[in-house]
C-alpha cells in the first residue's frame, strides 16, 4: 500500500510540473511574460519546488529518477535540474542532440558536468571505443556525479576531473549558488541567492588534451555559467580539429564574468561554417549568421543554447532537425 501511495504521489507531481511547463511554453504566456520564465516570481518558484519536494524526494536530501534511460540522483534543494530531470523534460531536445552526437564520437568533452545528466546520457551512447571526460569543480556536483556514473555502470567510459576549465592552467573563484546546483558561477552576479564561494584548480582544454597525450575531441558541451568565451579562449589548438560545440549564450551571465556574448560568438563564427540556434520550443535547429545573433530577440527563453557544426559527419547526423543538405 505505501509503494502505492507513493507511486501515485510521485505521478500527480509528475503531472503537475508538467502542466506547469507547458503552461510556461504557451504563446500567450511567452508575450505576457516577455519571453521570460514564470518561475521568476518567487511565489510561482516556491509551489513548483514544494510540488516536487513533496511528491519525489526521497526525504533524505536527494531525489532520484530515471531519465533517459539512465538513474540521476541530485539534491533535492535544487529547484531546477532535478525537478525537471523528475518530470523527463529536462533540456530533453538539447540532450537529444548531445546523444546524437556522442552515439558516432569516439572523445566527448562535458565542461561543466553538474550532477551527470549529459555526462551518463552521452556516455551510455558512446560507440564501444569511446570515452568521454567530465570536467566538474565544485564538491556536491563532483559527489552526484561520481555516484551517478557508478549507478550507471559507466566508469569504464567516463573519466571525471575535478577542476574548472578556462583560458589557461591556474585557480579559479567559482561562487556557489543557493538556489541550484546549476547557477555556480565565476561571477557572484551569476548565482542568485550566494552561498559562499571556494577557490578550485583550473586547467585550459588545449592543455589538458596536451598533458594527456589524447587525441582532438569530437564533442564538445561547455555550460559554465557565464564563463563559456574563457573555456574557448583556451581550446583554440583544440578547436581547429572542428569538434561539434553545444554551448550555452546568456550575454548578461557572459558580461558579468568579463567575456561579452559578442566574443563567444566572434570565437565560435571564425571557425565554424555551420551554426545552429537550439531550438527547444520547436524541437529544430535553426541555422542562424553572426549578424542574426545580435539581434536582441535571437537569444531567449528555450533558445539560449547554440550548437556549432564543422565535419560533414556531424552536419549529417543533425540533419533530421535542421534540413540542410551535406557538402
Amino acid at each position: 500500500m505505501f509503494i502505492l501511495i507513493k507511486r501515485l504521489r510521485q505521478g500527480l507531481a509528475i503531472r503537475v510540473m508538467r502542466a506547469a511547463r507547458a503552461a510556461n511554453r504557451s504563446p500567450l504566456a511567452r508575450r505576457l511574460l516577455r519571453g521570460r520564465s514564470i518561475r521568476r516570481f518567487a511565489l510561482v518558484n516556491r509551489l513548483y519546488h514544494t510540488v516536487f519536494r513533496l511528491g519525489v524526494t526521497t526525504g533524505e536530501g536527494d531525489a532520484e529518477a530515471r531519465y533517459r534511460g539512465v538513474v540521476l540522483t541530485g539534491p533535492a534543494w535544487d529547484a531546477t535540474i532535478m525537478p525537471s530531470v523528475s518530470a523527463g523534460y529536462y533540456e530533453e531536445f538539447e540532450v537529444g542532440v548531445f546523444e546524437r552526437l556522442a552515439s558516432i564520437s569516439r572523445s566527448v568533452l562535458d565542461v561543466g558536468a553538474n550532477i551527470g545528466v549529459y555526462t551518463c546520457t552521452g556516455a551510455a551512447r558512446l560507440p564501444a571505443d569511446g570515452r568521454l571526460i567530465a570536467f566538474e569543480p565544485v564538491p556536491e556536483n563532483l559527489g552526484y556525479l561520481r555516484r551517478n556514473v557508478e549507478r550507471n555502470d559507466l566508469a569504464g567510459r567516463v573519466t571525471i576531473e575535478p577542476v574548472a576549465v578556462g583560458a589557461a592552467p591556474g585557480r579559479l573563484t567559482v561562487h556557489l549558488s543557493g538556489e541550484q546546483t546549476g547557477k555556480h558561477s565565476a561571477a557572484a552576479a551569476n548565482v542568485g541567492t550566494a552561498a559562499g564561494a571556494l577557490t578550485i584548480p583550473m586547467t585550459s582544454i588545449d592543455s589538458y588534451l596536451a598533458g594527456g597525450g589524447l587525441g582532438p575531441p569530437d564533442l564538445i558541451k561547455i555550460d559554465v555559467e557565464g564563463y563559456e568565451g574563457f573555456v574557448l579562449r583556451g581550446a583554440a589548438e583544440t578547436l581547429a580539429a572542428l569538434p561539434a560545440l553545444l554551448f550555452e549564450v546568456h550575454p548578461e551571465l557572459q558580461e558579468n564574468c568579463g567575456c561579452a556574448a559578442g566574443e563567444l560568438l566572434d570565437l565560435v563564427f571564425a571557425r565554424y561554417p555551420w551554426v545552429f540556434v537550439i531550438d527547444e520550443l520547436d524541437n529544430v535547429l535553426r541555422p542562424c549568421t553572426r549578424a542574426e545573433l545580435d539581434d536582441p530577440h535571437a537569444i531567449g527563453l528555450y533558445r539560449s543554447n547554440l550548437a556549432a557544426v564543422g565535419r560533414p559527419e556531424h552536419l549529417d547526423a543533425l540533419r533530421q532537425w535542421h534540413g540542410l543538405g551535406t557538402p
